[in-house]
């Protein structure tokens, strides 16, 4: 009897898995920052993408920041990235096409601004490098400590992760870099409250799976 009801449970237990729906890899895009997790108001602007249209995209508008992109993205590639998602969003047409015009002078931006990179690696092990050895896509993780920031689990986005919040002149800043999984995101919220930056990238680190 023992045997029997042994093999009944083994048999539901593999009928119950077989039924379990597969869930699809996240990708760069899927993590990437969705209008519904910022304030009302904001909108993703054209230049949004894949990083390979994002670079097509200001080849010619802006060759400085293009060539300068394009180094390292084959850098980052040459670590093990596979795909990235760059995404911008403000809270104006008009905002969005001078990010358009030139991506070099959002640093002194006095609107509302959104700038998120997000890379996926071939695996966990060369998403935590890049982390670890801060050279993707510009990351300065030395620059972040020296300015104040938060390391680590204090943040809420794991063990590799780095926080800063800081006014600086009459703009806001609040950066956010971490590793989870295969994925390394890069999140820059200006002129925003801090607490819209974490809802931001606490909803970007849940999307990873």
């Amino acid at each position: 009897m023992t045997r029997c009801f042994a093999g009944l449970i083994a048999i539901f237990m593999v009928a119950a898995c077989g039924a379990l729906p597969n869930v699809a890899a996240a990708t760069a895009a899927d993590v990437s920052i969705k209008q519904g997790d910022l304030p009302s108001g904001m909108q993703r602007c054209e230049l949004s993408g894949d990083v390979d249209s994002y670079l097509n995209s200001i080849k010619t508008k802006d060759p400085a920041t293009y060539a300068t992109t394009k180094k390292e993205w084959e850098d980052a590639q040459k670590n093990g990235a596979t795909a990235a998602q760059v995404v911008f969003y403000t809270d104006s047409a008009a905002n969005c096409a001078s990010v358009q015009s030139k991506v070099a002078n959002i640093s002194s931006a006095t609107y509302k601004l959104v700038v998120n990179f997000v890379v996926q690696f071939k695996d966990e092990a060369s998403a935590a490098k890049g982390f670890t050895s801060g050279k993707i896509f510009g990351f300065n993780r030395a620059l972040l400590k020296n300015g104040g920031a938060t390391e680590g689990t204090k943040t809420g986005l794991g063990a590799n992760s780095i926080v800063l919040s800081v006014p600086i002149a009459n703009q806001v800043f609040y950066i956010a870099v971490w590793q989870n999984k295969a994925f390394m995101v890069i999140l820059g919220v200006i002129n925003i409250d801090a607490a819209t930056g974490q809802k931001a990238a606490a909803a970007e680190n849940k999307r990873i799976h």
